[in-house]
């Protein structure tokens, strides 16, 4: 296994000191217990919009299940780079994966009796969202803990997915922060392990700069 540290140490002189900061402050702001799941998602503005808006609020971790799904890379501006994004053909197994690594997964439907800020903030929670026309398929509403809403007051009482998307991991991420008392919810190894992941896919040839560095400490 990779040592985070050294990595951190080899490749952080490659980085300019204003860079450097801003790695560290973002990856110092990322929720490892917050993950958005988004199924069959077809429009790729919408896919590019949601991925956006994932990034920026601090999520790390995107599952995207269906063989349909792309985003539009003008509308993601690169923020793809940043994101952990994992694909499932089908929701069983994206499913299985989350609740034994101890998330509680959260259904977003119009009309439901839960509402977005009744959903518990230190438990890790995964947002599964549904395509533009159908919404979440039966199965993957019948594996989540709990249904929620976004409460609407207007005459409209739906979004668009985008829209959804960042109004739920938004409204979440503070409540999470708030909850935790800090920015992110990663431990120092974690913290420590993320920004060196961050750090080698911001520094050009940063393979071949690691291994010299780990030559002269042979």
């Amino acid at each position: 296994m990779e040592d985070a540290a050294l990595v951190v140490e080899a490749l952080g002189p490659h980085l300019g000191d204003e860079r450097r900061e801003k790695i560290d402050r973002v990856a110092a702001g990322r929720l490892g217990g917050l993950v958005v799941v988004l199924e069959n998602v077809r429009d790729p503005h919408n896919g590019g919009a949601a991925l956006r808006s994932c990034e920026a609020v601090g999520v790390r971790e995107v599952r995207v299940v269906g063989t349909s799904f792309g985003f539009s890379e003008r509308v993601t501006q690169g923020c793809d780079k940043w994101l952990d994004i994992r694909r499932d053909e089908g929701i069983g197994r994206c499913v299985v994966d989350l609740k034994a690594r101890g998330f509680k997964l959260y259904a977003a439907v119009p009309g439901a009796a839960t509402s977005l800020e009744d959903l518990d903030a230190m438990t890790p929670a995964a947002f599964l969202i549904g395509n533009e026309r159908d919404g979440l398929s039966a199965p993957a509403r019948a594996a989540c803990d709990v249904e929620f809403a976004i409460p609407m007051y207007g005459f409209s009482q739906s979004m668009n997915l985008s829209v959804a998307t960042a109004l739920c991991v938004y409204t979440h991420a503070q409540r999470r922060r708030r909850a935790f008392g800090r920015q992110g919810d990663y431990d120092d190894a974690a913290l420590m392990a993320l920004r060196a992941h961050y750090y080698k896919r911001d520094v050009r040839g940063a393979d071949a700069i690691i291994a010299r560095w780990r030559s002269r400490g042979a």
